[in-house]
């Protein structure tokens, strides 16, 4: 399979791999990524994890603008307006680049290192490169991790030494793409033992924007990362995005993933729960109307004794729009007495729409407690019946049980004026949706 590595590709991973000198101790990781891409080509419907997804209109767009050689490094002085987050330690990155802030110092949380890639000390590059190389992406989403590698033009390694004690506030993470270049976020996160972090991590883009955007994140033992990801992308948006989480021994993940927005939006998401007693709670919730496509990819990886894990995703489609859950648990040889739940529940509001859900259970060892399972509905009838002989109009009874189906979801979004600006986009995508969803 070579699909999408033509010349114009090759030539455009030859050209970053010298282009900038601060990032010359990425050379070996970038001939590597380049070796992968030139045996694997980007994924295609060929493959099983990608038979509902198509990467052809998202080929299309790379080739035209690594064609006209426009990449990441020559847009750092791009602009786009992004809503400011008052009150709140925040970052940016436009096209894959760190920005610095408009005025004054930035502003980060106490315990809590971010920095550009081009700016790490040697023993920094030494930390970031073992991370980088330690890196094990699935086999069907390696040549996305590859060619950010190869293409990207800067990065954000962040730390956090902060304890229990003296917890940060959330820190607000922007990824932001121009629309004038093929974007390649690059994120190395590290959590010291016994640290935390609150992150979010929000999508924003112009419009026709294209991103491949790669996240590794190492727990240590004890700590606790608290993960939100937000994309509410233009309709013409395209982002592939693969983040991959490492626990240590009794280290915590709780990750909320929420997708309103793109038109092609493929999210792959590995958590390796390595030492004993770590555990992970994923929660997630997509929109898909018009001809939107979403596809979320989830793999938790129990590799010790005594770790656990619950998975929670809900889906709602209407219009044409298509959206796509895998989500797979790996219980290996081992891992005694792993204790583990995934659950899709969707929610189709139209005939024209489609949700392919498929939760997979894979275990090697015995004395174990693990169960998964999936449910494709309509609104129920007899609920909307009862909202109507309370008053409610149709509109009105069919947003309030969408709202509810949501409402799990939507109830982890911390800070609370963030969950409220969140509710409120997504009650206007509702309302939009009144006239097309029956």
């Amino acid at each position: 399979m070579n699909t999408g590595f033509s010349p114009i590709w090759r030539d455009a991973c030859q050209r970053s791999r010298n282009a900038i000198p601060q990032l010359a101790w990425l050379k070996e990781l970038r001939d590597s990524a380049i070796s992968v891409l030139a045996e694997h080509g980007l994924p295609d419907l060929t493959q099983e994890e990608w038979r509902y997804t198509s990467l052809t209109d998202y080929v299309q767009r790379g080739a035209a603008y690594l064609a006209d050689k426009v990449t990441a490094a020559d847009t750092a002085t791009a602009t786009l307006t992004v809503e400011e987050t008052v009150g709140q330690p925040h970052l940016e990155l436009l096209d894959g680049l760190l920005q610095e802030p408009g005025s004054g110092a930035r502003v980060l949380p106490a315990g809590v290192e971010a920095l550009s890639l081009r700016q790490l000390s040697p023993e920094l590059r030494a930390r970031a490169t073992g991370l980088l190389a330690s890196h094990k992406t699935p086999d069907d989403t390696r040549p996305l991790a590859a060619l950010n590698m190869a293409l990207l033009s800067d990065g954000l390694y962040l730390r956090s030494t902060a304890t229990a004690d003296t917890p940060p506030p959330p820190l607000h993470l922007r990824l932001a793409s121009s629309g004038t270049a093929m974007a390649q976020p690059r994120l190395l996160i590290e959590l010291a033992p016994g640290s935390q972090l609150s992150l979010i991590i929000e999508h924003q883009s112009a419009a026709g924007a294209l991103a491949n955007a790669v996240t590794q994140i190492r727990c240590g033992a004890g700590s606790r990362l608290d993960l939100l990801r937000i994309q509410d992308l233009p309709a013409d948006a395209l982002l592939t995005e693969t983040t991959h989480v490492e626990l240590d021994r009794d280290a915590t993940l709780s990750a909320t993933s929420l997708d309103f927005g793109g038109q092609l939006v493929r999210q792959d998401l590995s958590v390796a729960l390595n030492g004993a007693g770590a555990t992970a709670n994923i929660n997630g919730a997509f929109v898909v109307d018009g001809h939107r496509h979403i596809d979320n990819h989830t793999t938790i990886d129990h590799r010790a004794p005594d770790t656990g894990s619950r998975e929670m995703f809900h889906g709602l489609a209407t219009g044409h729009g298509r959206g796509v859950f895998n989500g797979r648990i790996v219980v290996q040889p081992g891992a005694v007495r792993t204790a583990s739940a995934l659950n899709s529940r969707n929610l189709l509001l139209a005939t024209t729409a489609e949700i392919d859900t498929k939760p997979e259970l894979e275990i090697f060892t015995d004395d174990v407690r693990c169960s998964h399972g999936a449910t494709t509905g309509e609104l129920d009838a007899n609920a909307l019946f009862y909202l109507r002989t309370r008053g409610l109009g149709p509109d009105e009874a069919r947003q309030a049980l969408i709202t509810a189906f949501l409402h799990a979801t939507l109830a982890l979004i911390t800070p609370e004026d963030l969950g409220v600006r969140v509710a409120a986009r997504l009650q206007s995508r509702l309302e939009a949706l009144d006239g097309a969803a029956i």
